[in-house]
């Protein structure tokens, strides 16, 4: 699995981090980071939900738990996810908006679960006006083509990490960065944040 850095120190998350906002552009690493992050947290122990719009993070994240997926299930369906609702690890069939709302309003353990959103910039405004009430909450993506931004900036993120300056007004300073490299402020940690591959 690979790691994140903060500072070139080992970084963990923890339930006082959320909720975060990761912003990035194309080919940035910020979406390797969030797919990591996800990762971290998941070996941890902690239960998490996962929705993507594409295939490829889920590829990612079961590439880097490795033979640890015995918890893991793949919902493609209502049906999936009742017969699944116990694993630690719920992976929703990707850009299946519906499921994921359907999902979040059934899932008994919804508020134990990490929840990941990622590429918010496809998302529609409802499903993200939906997360935005959730603690434990990762959205993940281009801010400044993402239709709910408004309602997303109004949000207090205890920690947003930004691999790509954006447009988008956010309420911290970001250094220039190199590529594949992030800035994170999450109040008391801040710094260079970097995901290390072995």
């Amino acid at each position: 699995m690979n790691k994140i850095t903060l500072n070139n120190e080992f970084y963990n998350a923890t339930e006082n981090d959320f909720p975060y906002l990761v912003v990035y552009g194309e080919k940035s690493g910020g979406s390797h980071f969030s797919v990591t992050l996800m990762a971290e947290l998941f070996s941890s122990g902690s239960k998490i939900l996962f929705f993507t719009a594409f295939p490829m993070a889920t590829d990612n994240f079961l590439g880097q738990i490795g033979s640890d997926n015995s918890n893991v299930a793949i919902v493609k369906n209502m049906e999936d996810l009742k017969q699944y609702e116990n694993s630690q690890a719920i992976i929703l069939d990707s850009g299946n908006e519906i499921l994921f709302l359907q999902a979040i309003k059934e899932l008994k353990d919804i508020n134990e679960r990490i929840i990941l959103v990622k590429n918010i910039e496809v998302s529609s405004d409802e499903l993200l006006g939906s997360c935005l009430n959730f603690k434990n909450i990762i959205l993940s993506g281009d801010i400044d083509t993402c239709v709910a931004k408004e309602k997303i900036i109004k949000k207090t993120f205890k920690s947003v990490v930004v691999f790509t300056k954006p447009e988008t007004s956010l309420s911290i300073d970001v250094p220039e960065l190199e590529k594949w490299t992030g800035y994170l402020d999450g109040g008391d940690k801040k710094g260079i944040i970097k995901v290390k591959v072995d």
